[in-house]
């Protein structure tokens, strides 16, 4: 059941992809996923997932709301042998504890620093893109440092995105029922998907304009700090 009450959402929902229009990302490409069931969220992980290994790419999936039992059954459906893509070091299966907060908080510098080196240490490597599929739930953890993951994924997409071949989906589970976060991604994500096709964003807003407004910045502080969601957690 629809559990948000987003109007931003509501009218996205209804738009319509353009003749032609491809489901597949390309580099530099930043997208929100909004999902209602598991099927869902594999529905557009997997694909997306798959289509990185096959063309070798560095593939990242990091795990909050959704276990990681499915979708590796999911992958191993689709003919991906998991096993062998670890070790191999072309996927890496994470939680968001560990790529976001792996000493107990959240760090923007050291997240920024972290992921342009990951990417150019996999370019060395001869991958030719980096793609990260992310669940966007665990910005509701409490996990101390995380009111400064907007500014994160919002910086992101002048400093990262433009400048190496990276492509990302963040997920986010709307049976959170959360509606202050949906609107947030659609602050920070260029592109969203509706019904498996990846649209341009009408709500999405540049780095250079967010952070001009303090008020807004401050409100992401308060919304997404430990002490607003009670303290770590889910």
């Amino acid at each position: 059941m629809n559990q948000l009450d987003s109007p931003q959402w509501a009218a996205l929902s209804r738009s319509e992809a353009a003749p032609g229009a491809s489901p597949t990302l390309q580099a530099h490409d930043h997208a929100a996923l909004v999902y209602w069931s598991q099927d869902e969220f594999l529905a557009t992980m997997v694909p997306f997932i798959v289509d990185g290994l096959r063309a070798g790419d560095l593939v990242v999936h990091v795990a909050h709301d959704e276990p990681l039992p499915p979708l590796v059954a999911a992958l191993e459906e689709a003919g991906i042998h998991v096993d062998a893509m670890v070790a191999a070091g072309k996927l890496v299966l994470m939680t968001a504890g560990q790529a976001f907060a792996p000493n107990g908080r959240f760090d923007l510098e050291e997240a920024t620093a972290g992921l342009k080196a990951m990417i150019t240490s996999a370019q060395a490597g001869g991958a030719p893109r980096v793609r990260f599929s992310v669940d966007l739930s665990y910005v509701l953890s409490g996990t101390p440092g995380m009111e400064d993951f907007m500014v994160f994924d919002a910086r992101a997409n002048e400093d990262i995105f433009p400048a190496y071949p990276f492509i990302c989906i963040c997920a986010y589970n709307a049976g959170r029922g959360v509606n202050a976060l949906v609107e947030d991604m659609f602050t920070t994500h260029p592109l969203v998907f509706v019904r498996g096709l990846p649209l341009a964003n009408p709500y999405y807003q540049p780095w250079r304009e967010i952070s001009s407004r303090a008020a807004y910045l401050e409100r992401w502080k308060t919304r997404y700090s430990a002490a607003a969601l009670g303290g770590p957690g889910d």
